[in-house]
């Protein structure tokens, strides 16, 4: 009963995937296209059957494995006073996967149908996970994993904050550029760039607030 309290966000959407693909099932094509290069062009199908659970089977797999890995974490990386945030987290994910369920199931092959509700996704992603980047503690499992975040914790807070104001931004920007024209290079662009910019963010951090304590000491 508390792994299910702890986790009660995380049911919650993969419950929802559930209903989904019980009043999707229907509508959707017997083959389904769920590979597409950038050009629109679908490269591979899977038949609805094997598609329908494979989502919702993707994301109880990924709540089980975090919460078996943070579980058998060492002491000093086993987050326990991040058990809200990482149920955000694995909801942020829930959610996005929700949309990925919807447009694999629903997309008939049309490129930019996909490409819609997978952004959508990704921004629903963005928005949820960076409001409680910053609020985890130090791990091996979630979370820029840098040689100066894992290092420090004054540095993985400074870090995944500046991250996680970031990923609010992108994301609510890709809603707005998404709901006008989808593009899978924004999107990619969008969701790609807070880590990207994280990374140096952290490097900077370090020689500026901890390099030279360190080489005193």
């Amino acid at each position: 009963m508390q792994f299910l309290n702890t986790n009660r966000l995380s049911f919650s959407v993969f419950l929802l995937m559930l209903i989904m693909s019980a009043l999707l099932y229907a509508d959707a094509p017997d083959i389904i296209p769920t590979d597409f290069d950038m050009e629109g062009v679908a490269r591979d199908t899977m038949s609805k059957d094997s598609l329908i659970m494979l989502i919702p089977g993707i994301f109880i797999g990924v709540v089980l494995l975090t919460n078996l890995f943070v579980s058998i974490s060492p002491q000093k990386f086993s987050m326990p006073n991040s058990k809200h945030a990482i149920d955000i987290i694995l909801f942020g994910i829930g959610g996005m996967l929700c949309f990925l369920h919807f447009a694999l199931l629903m997309n008939g092959g049309d490129f930019v149908f996909f490409t819609r509700y997978f952004s959508y996704g990704m921004a629903v992603f963005s928005v949820v996970v960076g409001n409680v980047f910053g609020k985890t503690e130090r791990n091996f499992i979630i979370g820029l994993r840098l040689p100066w975040t894992i290092d420090s914790e004054a540095n993985w807070k400074a870090t995944h904050r500046f991250a996680g104001r970031l990923m609010v931004g992108m994301g609510a920007l890709l809603f707005i550029s998404n709901s006008i024209v989808a593009n899978m290079w924004v999107t990619i662009a969008m969701t790609v760039a807070p880590v990207l910019l994280a990374v140096p963010y952290s490097y900077a951090y370090y020689a500026n607030h901890e390099e030279k304590t360190q080489a005193a000491e």
